[in-house]
């Protein structure tokens, strides 16, 4: 290559580079370029100095709360032991447990009234426990509560029914209305349901069809 050509290459080189510094790269809206921005973080990260943090203010420890002078420390007494035979709070072995129910439905096995603490794990066909409430003949037959023992099913529907629906007598809540509020005015006519809303509907479709002209419909009365 000749001299005017590396004159021609070298002044292209630094005509580039001139431009290069006149026009500023973006700063997508913030205060510094995108280069100045890599070189901000490079130089952060190769910095090892400690930065200048707050000191944190410890409060001193109070001392110890020691007995007075001349007197015995009062310890309190240590805790009992649990895992004594005779706790009732140690938990009850797998066997002891077994052994206790056997001997309890031994006991109780001339007991009609004895309700056994283990009941039976298979389920009962729906056949036979559908039986039970009816006699030899297909007919009905009250349900045979034992003696002492309160009627599970009836008392389960009773606590339903009072837990969804309020009583008119009784204020069991407080967020239930007193019951003054609940007492109708004088003047109220509690008593008068008002008119039959199917009846109505009936008048307003036999109205609607006068309005519309003769029809066949109208011949027929529950229409």
């Amino acid at each position: 290559m000749d001299l005017n050509g590396r004159i021609t290459v070298f002044g292209a080189l630094i005509a580039s580079l001139a431009l290069g510094g006149c026009v500023s790269s973006p700063t997508y809206g913030t205060d510094k370029t995108a280069g100045g921005q890599l070189l901000d973080d490079v130089s952060n990260l190769a910095s090892f100095g400690p930065k200048k943090r707050n000191q944190i203010a410890y409060n001193p420890r109070p001392e110890l709360v020691r007995p007075a002078e001349g007197k015995a420390a009062q310890l309190p007494a240590p805790q009992a032991a649990v895992d004594t035979a005779g706790n009732p709070n140690w938990p009850e072995s797998p066997e002891a447990r077994r052994k206790r129910i056997r001997d309890t439905a031994t006991a109780n096995q001339n007991n009609p009234n004895f309700t056994p603490e283990v009941e039976n794990d298979m389920p009962l066909a729906k056949a036979d426990a559908d039986k039970s409430d009816y006699g030899f003949f297909g007919d009905k037959v009250p349900k045979v509560v034992p003696h002492g023992q309160t009627d599970q099913s009836a008392e389960f529907r009773a606590r339903k029914l009072a837990s969804t629906a309020g009583s008119p007598t009784t204020r069991r809540y407080l967020s239930e209305p007193p019951l003054e509020y609940r007492a109708p005015a004088a003047t109220a006519a509690a008593d008068d349901l008002g008119e039959d809303e199917a009846k109505k509907e009936r008048e307003r479709k036999a109205a609607a069809r006068k309005d519309k002209g003769f029809s066949w419909r109208n011949l027929i009365p529950w229409e």
